[in-house]
């Protein structure tokens, strides 16, 4: 008989990785409202902020990638009797974020401080979201039983990029994050979490016709924005959005082939 991940697990998950992202926020927030930016001393400061966040980020995005360890190794007993022994592997990489961070400056030199402020914070729950979601993936890979995976969506507001991930159900491997689109795609804010499963059982709740009903309202809602904004029609701005998404599927599958060693071409 298929066995169900119940929805409280997955909910239990967001709950853990956005208290630990608002924890990593409030700490580092601390820090940057302490810090006199001026004129003279921005590389000052900037080291500085890329300082802390070196203090903070490893700790913290290894905190989120073990949070999603843990479910996936209860996902597992329950689908299958026996755990992996899952282990915290979030990929974080601290050269991104500090490439980030010398990006955010540029509000800096604008006199905008708070703005830079925030976007750190974002960077921060961005990177939280993907060390919970590349734990998951990395841990498939140790699998012998070779799980599939989903984007299943928790919380009340869903991205369309997210809501067309989470329609497909449990199709993708934790290869490269792919074949045809691109699942490791995190932001801040998010409230998916990639999701395990080894059976038919899928996730309590999971309704894939629903999600692709809400995404395609998303996509239609956003062509006609857009199309209302630009003076072009409906169809045509929906037409650019799936060519968004062809192409974002395009550089996944691309990626993916990098990954493994196959030729790009």
């Amino acid at each position: 008989m298929a066995v169900t991940i119940p929805r409280a697990a997955v909910d239990f998950l967001t709950e853990e990785i956005n208290g630990i992202s608002a924890d990593a926020q409030f700490r580092v927030l601390e820090a940057l409202q302490g810090i006199n930016w001026t004129p003279e001393n921005i590389a000052e400061c900037r080291d500085l902020v890329l300082q802390i966040l070196a203090t903070v980020m490893p700790t913290y995005t290894t905190m989120a990638a073990q949070a999603s360890a843990d479910l996936y190794d209860a996902a597992r007993e329950l689908v299958l009797g026996e755990r992996l022994g899952a282990v915290a592997i979030s990929g974080y990489d601290p050269r991104k974020t500090e490439r980030a961070v010398r990006g955010f400056v540029r509000f800096v030199l604008d006199g905008r401080v708070e703005t830079f402020n925030d976007q750190v914070l974002q960077r921060i729950d961005y990177e939280m979201k993907r060390s919970a979601g590349e734990s998951m993936f990395a841990n498939g890979r140790r699998d012998p039983r070779k799980p599939k995976f989903a984007r299943v969506p928790t919380g009340d507001e869903t991205c369309d990029f997210c809501l067309m991930l989470a329609s497909r159900g449990f199709v993708y491997s934790s290869e490269a994050t792919a074949g045809a689109v691109k699942l490791d795609h995190y932001h801040s804010g998010c409230n998916c979490r990639v999701v395990c499963q080894w059976g038919d059982g899928g996730v309590e709740g999971y309704d894939t016709k629903a999600i692709n009903d809400r995404w395609q309202d998303a996509v239609d809602a956003l062509a006609a924005e857009r199309a209302e904004r630009r003076g072009t029609t409906a169809d045509e701005e929906r037409d650019k959005i799936f060519r968004g998404y062809a192409n974002s599927a395009k550089h996944a599958k691309k990626v993916a082939r990098m990954r493994t060693g196959k030729p790009t071409a």
